[in-house]
Formats: C-alpha cells, sequence, structure tokens
C-alpha cells in the first residue's frame, strides 16, 4: 500500500458525507451564508473522518509490515 493518498481521502471523504447526512449539519461555504460555527462544525466532522481513518490506516500498515518481516 505504497500510494494510498487517494484511497484515504475517498475514505474520508465517504465517513464526513455519511457524518454529515446522519447528523445534518451540511455546511457549503461556497453556496450559503457564511456562517463561521456552522463552518467550524462541518470541518470538525472532517478531522473526526481523517483522524479515524489515519489511525486504521497505520494499524493496517503495522501489521502489514510486521506480517511481511
Amino acid at each position: 500500500m505504497r500510494n494510498n493518498g487517494i484511497v484515504k481521502f475517498l475514505v474520508i471523504y465517504f465517513i464526513a458525507k455519511a457524518i454529515s447526512l446522519i447528523t445534518g449539519l451540511s455546511y457549503n461555504v461556497f453556496n450559503e451564508e457564511f456562517n463561521l460555527i456552522r463552518l467550524i462544525m462541518d470541518l470538525t466532522i472532517w478531522l473526526i473522518a481523517y483522524v479515524g481513518v489515519s489511525l486504521v490506516f497505520s494499524k493496517l500498515l503495522n501489521k502489514q509490515k510486521n506480517a511481511v518481516e
């Protein structure tokens, strides 16, 4: 799994969109009036998805490295 950046981004995107749909906290800064609170909540959703996916990918990479050795 050398080049997993695109895969990681797609997983993060789908998780963030799922959370947004479930919670109803979707915010589009380009089409809607600027609202700092909603922007912070939307960025927080992306951050949570990023941290979770990064943690899972790092665990999988460590297991894969250990299996190769």
